[in-house]
């Protein structure tokens, strides 16, 4: 195709593509900030002034649009970026956090216009490979496997070392259920990068599906990379849960509280141990806990539920049964054992 003439064309896209952001509004979706709230917002008001001082500025204009996007004010980060990408268009991160924005913004048919903006953003920019990196996660998050394939297919018929990529196609793998090629492809991405720490902690855990004692390792080279990732000791403290070895889980799960007190996922983790131990009384105040740190915690209702029930509790079990169901409809064990109770409690 005539170069001069796919330049036209791209060029007609993104006008079409930029008409369209400019009118777009929220269709009845309530603001996640009050307007006057974001203005009294300090790196907000500072970059107020700087761009009234500079109103051309289309890097004030983007750095604003990622203050609007991290404080969720989705319209106003469409407006500085149709704005800043008016200016310049030819700034490869103005299209990945404008993507960005439209994924998270989740109004009908946004997740395409996300993927639409990265292949615009690869039309103007072809060998930019985070720009294709980026696209195959926002195909894989929508689940166009095929697609975020061959899209990781051109970035390693143009780099065949990327490690990013074959991350990427282990996750992909993965969320097909095909656990093999998602080992193949993760290993192939930590021995080129001993750094990423992702790769490595979804490495355990397919190692700790199949109950393999490398998961230790893979965990461990992830707290190598980050000491502080409480994610991946509680994916270690939960592989020796699955193996039965409650000593080195108990004491990864308190490490885990020593540095978190919050991190209800360890208290909930410990009152499932404690149940199968059949320590009744521990198990209660661990989910107790979990639902105290955080509120929305619905499976840790529904097994506070279970231990209440163990324990010949019935009104306090069928409380929490219908707590987590009224949380979460779909969540059918919470339903069932709610509805069981009650024929119980009208018998």
């Amino acid at each position: 195709m005539n170069r001069k003439f796919l330049l036209v064309l791209v060029t007609l896209i993104f006008v079409g593509l930029a008409g369209w952001l400019f009118f777009v509004k929220k269709d009845g979706k309530p603001a996640a900030a009050d307007n006057q709230l974001l203005q009294q917002h300090p790196e907000l008001a500072t970059l107020n002034d700087l761009i009234a001082q500079y109103p051309g500025n289309d890097s004030l204009l983007y750095s604003r649009a990622e203050a609007y996007y991290e404080l969720e004010a989705y319209d106003e980060a469409l407006t500085d970026l149709n704005e800043a990408l008016k200016l310049d268009s030819l700034q490869p991160m103005y299209y990945h956090l404008l993507a960005d924005v439209l994924l998270d913004y989740a109004r009908p048919n946004d997740s395409r216009r996300a993927i639409e903006v990265l292949k615009l953003a690869n039309r103007r920019f072809p060998n930019r490979i985070p720009t294709l990196l980026k696209l195959s996660e926002f195909q894989l998050i929508v689940k166009k496997h095929g697609d975020a394939l061959a899209t990781l297919d051109q970035i390693l018929q143009r780099d065949p070392q990327n490690a990013e990529a074959f991350y990427m196609a282990g996750r992909v793998a993965l969320d097909q259920g095909d656990t093999t090629n998602a080992l193949s492809s993760l290993q192939k991405s930590v021995i080129l990068d001993a750094e990423n720490r992702d790769a490595w902690i979804f490495l355990g855990r397919i190692f700790s599906l199949r109950n393999n004692p490398t998961a230790v390792q893979c965990f461990d080279n992830a707290l190598r990379v980050d000491s502080t990732d409480l994610q991946a000791r509680e994916y270690k403290g939960a592989y020796f849960k699955r193996i039965g070895a409650f000593d080195k889980a108990f004491k990864i799960y308190r490490d885990i509280i020593v540095r978190n007190p919050d991190y209800a996922n360890a208290y909930f983790d410990m009152g499932v141990m404690y149940l199968d131990m059949d320590s009744l009384p521990q198990a209660y105040t661990s989910f107790d806990i979990a639902t105290k740190t955080d509120p929305l915690f619905v499976k840790a209702y529904y097994w506070r539920g279970q231990t209440a029930e163990a324990q010949g509790n019935l009104p306090a079990a069928l409380a929490d049964y219908r707590q987590a169901y009224g949380m979460s409809p779909r969540y059918e064990e919470a339903k069932q054992a709610k509805i069981r109770l009650e024929r119980t409690e009208n018998q």
